[in-house]
């Protein structure tokens, strides 16, 4: 399990590096305060599940380079259906983030003691290692993680879009789902 974590304020990342390493206690965890450094990790290895902040310059008026940098890893191939947390001191941009980059959750900041994150990396690692135990019959390779989330007698149609909402945690993929 790899987690790239994307956060600009040291001590906030330095918790969610707590978090993360709780969680996973055996996982490679890469964390950055700029974007330059997450994207060079991202091309380099094989990330699992990203932990993003929106905010990565505060001085800028208006930033969102987190949701530039979210935006640019799912233009690549390997993390198009990767997961990703946004964690952020914004509020208001769920829908249009779960539209825009698919992102797995979002949680406004304060962390506070972490358990809301905590269960979001526990669902993701779950998922991940359900993938990895069950692998594809004829194409090779690990399950992804949104097979794993859809894998209740669902089948999965390309190129429409599935979007549900509740009220604990949101998720969204580039495909239609039917019974």
């Amino acid at each position: 399990m790899r987690v790239l974590i994307l956060e600009d304020n040291e001590k906030t990342r330095k918790a969610l590096v707590k978090i993360v390493r709780s969680c996973t206690p055996d996982g490679e965890i890469c964390d950055f305060g700029n974007r330059a450094d997450a994207y060079m990790c991202a091309w380099e290895k094989e990330i699992d599940l990203f932990l993003i902040d929106i905010v990565l310059e505060p001085q800028r008026k208006n930033d969102n380079s987190g949701i530039v940098f979210a935006d640019s890893m799912r233009e690549n191939v390997k993390y198009r259906l990767t997961p990703i947390i946004f964690i952020t001191v914004l509020s208001g941009l769920e829908s249009q983030l779960l539209r825009r980059v698919h992102c797995y959750d979002y949680i406004e900041k304060p962390i506070g003691d972490g358990e809301i994150i905590r269960r979001r990396i526990s669902e993701v690692i779950e998922g991940i290692n359900f993938g990895n135990k069950h692998k594809q019959p004829a194409g090779g390779g690990r399950f992804t993680f949104i097979q794993w989330m859809i894998r209740l007698s669902y089948q999965i149609y390309r190129q429409k879009i599935f979007y549900e909402r509740s009220s604990t945690r949101c998720f969204s993929c580039r495909h239609t789902v039917r019974r």
